[in-house]
């Protein structure tokens, strides 16, 4: 790989890192908690701290804000809330 690559994709991480904890800070609670698999339940600072991180936790909040994006952007998270009844 070189130099110039890596640079793009780590500066495509960084920001992916800001908009996550960005999305964290304006949309949850202090109050709540989200449970991630068997990894326990983790406050908003613990999330953000993942994040930060960019360890495996931090990686899996990520993608998961990464498909309710996609799936916002595509339609798909409205079709699948019409079909709720």
């Amino acid at each position: 790989m070189n130099e110039k690559y890596i640079s793009q994709e780590n500066k495509l991480n960084e920001t992916l890192k800001k908009l996550v904890i960005a999305r964290i800070e304006a949309s949850m609670s202090p109050m709540l908690k989200l449970s991630i698999g068997s990894d326990g339940s983790l406050t908003k600072e613990q999330m953000i701290n993942h994040v930060r991180d960019g360890d495996n936790i931090g990686r899996r909040i990520i993608q998961t804000h990464l498909n309710f994006v996609k799936a916002q952007a595509t339609g798909h998270l409205i079709a699948a809330l019409n079909t709720v009844q």
